[in-house]
C-alpha cells in the first residue's frame, strides 16, 4: 500500500504537470491533457476539478464551432489566481511591474535614482515606496501580492538570495533582506539576465523551446542559458557571465576590473565612453560631452557620422565573435537578443550577423535562429516578476532538489 505522504506527493507532481501543460498550451481540453501527460482521464478530471475550486484554472468554451453538439470545454489559467511584483535595479533608475498569474502587466512604473550614490537602506526605502505605489495603481492591496522578484546585474546566487557582486555597489548586497523586512513578503533575488530569460521561456520567444540563449544589452551585457528546458546557472549559481569574457587582451577597461571584456566594447556605457573620447579629439565645434547620451550618439551614427559608426561596428563585430563561440558550444535553437541596446539596430547587429556567419560552422549557423526582441520599458521588471511566477509554479521535485 502507498503511504499517504507518497500519495500526496504523487498527486502534487501530477497537479504540477497538468498546470504546466495548461500554461504552455494557453487553452487545452481535459482529453488533450490526459493524452499529453499520460495520466488517466479520471485523474485529470479529479485534479482539474480541485484546481478550479482553488481558483488556479478556469473553464472556457472552445471558439471552434463543432459540426454537432456543444462546443468543447477548454481549461485555461485563471489570471487572478496570483499577483506578483517585479523590480529591476539599474544604475540610474528602478523599474517596477505588477503582473498576474499568466504574466500580463497590470501596472508599471519607472523611478529615477542614482543607485550607486545612495546607501542600500535608502534604496530599499525608495523601492518600498515604488512597490506600494505600483500595487495601488493595479487596484490591488499588498496582501494580494504573492511575492516580489528583484533583478540586479552582477553575480547572484539565486538559491540563497545572495548578491556576491554588483557594479552598483561595493561589497556584498543586502537588498533582499532589507526589502523582505519592509514589504513583509517573500523576496526573490535574481541576476537580471536570468530573470528575463525565465520570462522569455514562460511568456516570450523561448516558450516551447528547449535550448536557447538570451543575450541582454544595456549598461552591461548579460546572458541566460536554457538547456533541455532548464535554466543553467553553473556550479555555484553565478555562471553565464558572457559580458565578462575577455575578447581583446589588454583592451578597454571593464567595470568588473579586467580589461578587454565583451561588455567593455558592446554595452551602452562602453559605446558612450568611447564615443565621448572620440568626439573630444575632433576638431571644430563639439557637442556638450557631459550631457551626451547613448541615444544622442546612436542618432548621430545613424545620421552618417563615420567615426561613431565605426565604434558601433567594432562593438557589433566583437559581439558577433562572442556569440559565435556560444553557438559552437551550445548549439542552441535560438539566440534572443534583448534590452535597451537593441535601439542601435543595424549599426551593431549587421556586423554582428556577419561575424557570426564568418566564425560559425555552416551547419550550426543554419540551425540557429538569431532574433532581436523589441524592448519595452517594463520588460526588465516583468522579467523579475516572471521569476517569482516560476517559483510559484515550481514542481515538487524541484523543491526537493533545492532543499538538499
Amino acid at each position: 500500500m502507498i503511504k499517504v505522504a507518497n500519495r500526496d506527493f504523487t498527486r502534487a507532481v501530477n497537479q504540477f504537470n497538468i498546470l504546466n501543460r495548461i500554461r504552455e498550451a494557453g487553452r487545452i481540453s481535459r482529453v488533450e491533457i490526459a493524452e499529453q501527460t499520460g495520466q488517466s482521464r479520471a485523474s485529470v478530471t479529479n485534479i482539474t476539478a480541485a484546481m478550479i475550486e482553488q481558483g488556479l484554472i478556469r473553464e472556457e468554451q472552445s471558439g471552434d464551432k463543432p459540426s454537432r453538439g456543444r462546443r468543447r470545454i477548454m481549461l485555461a489559467l485563471n489570471p487572478d489566481a496570483a499577483f506578483v511584483v517585479g523590480v529591476k535595479i539599474s544604475e540610474l533608475q528602478v523599474s517596477f511591474a505588477v503582473v498576474d498569474f499568466i504574466g500580463d502587466v497590470k501596472s508599471s512604473l519607472i523611478m529615477p535614482i542614482r543607485v550607486s550614490e545612495r546607501s542600500e537602506e535608502i534604496v530599499a526605502d525608495f523601492i518600498e515606496d515604488g512597490v506600494r505605489h505600483c500595487v495601488k495603481d493595479a487596484k490591488l492591496n499588498m496582501e494580494d501580492i504573492a511575492g516580489c522578484g528583484v533583478a540586479v546585474s552582477g553575480f547572484v546566487d539565486s538559491a540563497s538570495g545572495t548578491c556576491l557582486w554588483t557594479p552598483l555597489k561595493e561589497g556584498q548586497s543586502l537588498i533582499r533582506q532589507l526589502l523582505a523586512e519592509r514589504l513583509n513578503m517573500d523576496v526573490f533575488l535574481e541576476n537580471d539576465a536570468n530573470s528575463v530569460t525565465v520570462a522569455a521561456q514562460w511568456f516570450g520567444q523561448g516558450k516551447g523551446v528547449d535550448d536557447f540563449l538570451v543575450v541582454t544589452m544595456e549598461h552591461g551585457v548579460g546572458m541566460g542559458i536554457v538547456v533541455n528546458g532548464n535554466m543553467y546557472r553553473g556550479h555555484n549559481g553565478i555562471g553565464a557571465e558572457f559580458g565578462h569574457v575577455v575578447m581583446v587582451p589588454d583592451g578597454e577597461p571593464c567595470r568588473c576590473g579586467k580589461n578587454g571584456c565583451i561588455e567593455s566594447y558592446v554595452s551602452d556605457g562602453a559605446i558612450l565612453r568611447r564615443s565621448r573620447a572620440f568626439l573630444s579629439r575632433r576638431r571644430g565645434e563639439k557637442p556638450d560631452l557631459d550631457q551626451l547620451t547613448i541615444e544622442d550618439v546612436t542618432a548621430m551614427a545613424k545620421n552618417g557620422d563615420a567615426g561613431l559608426k565605426k565604434i558601433f561596428r567594432e562593438a557589433g563585430t566583437i559581439l558577433g565573435q562572442g556569440i559565435s563561440g556560444l553557438i559552437q558550444i551550445f548549439n542552441p535553437q535560438k539566440v534572443i537578443i534583448m534590452g535597451e541596446g537593441v535601439r542601435a539596430g543595424d549599426l551593431v547587429y549587421a556586423p554582428m550577423r556577419r561575424a557570426v556567419k564568418k566564425f560559425v560552422n555552416a551547419e550550426l549557423y543554419e540551425a540557429t535562429e538569431i532574433l532581436l526582441q523589441e524592448w519595452h520599458d517594463d520588460d526588465w521588471a516583468r522579467g523579475a516578476a516572471g521569476f517569482v511566477l516560476s517559483e510559484l509554479y515550481k514542481s515538487p521535485l524541484d523543491c526537493i532538489r533545492r532543499a538538499k
